[in-house]
């Protein structure tokens, strides 16, 4: 008997990563999606197919420098789509066994933790998909008062994601997170309340 599995999705500071760790508060373990993207640009295979797509500006001591790789791609939605095509299948590969892994004990719920979700291909099963949302400005706020850089690179960072607006929207529940942690925490004991006792019966979905 494996736990049931949810997915956390939606944009850079919207509170996707808070309402994960309000759901471990509660029981749930997490697989952080982020973290795992990037042990990922630590791989020497990896790092060495964006080096040779980006240059040797991307790369320190022969490791990928996400600053500087973050500069060149959140300006560039070409320079996205091809670091997408280099590292999503093995992001999607370590997340599949990640949350499997997490699934498997004697959890209350899995969650992944993920604002690319719906970019992955497909490695399901997942019982439930959540988008963590919120007015765009009220993001910039979030991230501008977290040391997310100055304003012009906050920006470029909310612009990037603008093309998985459409994906997040499909997502099975929408929480919009604007008024602060108690009200998503409040949101999130309902959504376990009415959703928990159902999400393992069946076999679950993949993102596709």
């Amino acid at each position: 008997m494996t736990a049931p599995r949810w997915v956390i999705t939606g944009p850079t500071g919207a509170g996707k990563s808070l309402a994960a760790q309000l759901l471990a508060a509660r029981g749930a373990v997490v697989v952080d999606g982020d973290a795992c993207g990037h042990a990922l640009l630590r791989d020497p295979a990896i790092a060495a197919a964006v080096g040779t797509a980006f240059g040797p500006s991307v790369l320190r001591d022969g490791a990928v420098d996400r600053a500087a790789l973050g500069r060149l791609v959140f300006a560039d939605p070409d320079a996205l789509a091809r670091l997408d095509a280099i590292t999503l299948p093995r992001l999607s590969r370590d997340l599949r066994r990640a949350l499997a892994a997490a699934a498997a004990g004697a959890v209350r719920l899995a969650v992944l933790d993920a604002a690319v979700y719906f970019l992955l291909p497909a490695f399901g099963p997942v019982d439930l998909t959540l988008c963590v949302t919120a007015d765009p400005e009220l993001r910039l706020r979030r991230l501008l008062a977290t040391g997310g850089g100055d304003e012009a690179a906050a920006r470029r960072r909310l612009a990037a994601q603008g093309h998985l607006a459409a994906l997040w929207a499909r997502a099975d529940i929408t929480i919009m997170n604007e008024r602060g942690t108690g009200e998503l925490a409040a949101a999130l004991d309902r959504l376990l309340a009415e959703r928990l006792p159902l999400a393992g019966g069946g076999p679950g979905r993949t993102n596709g």
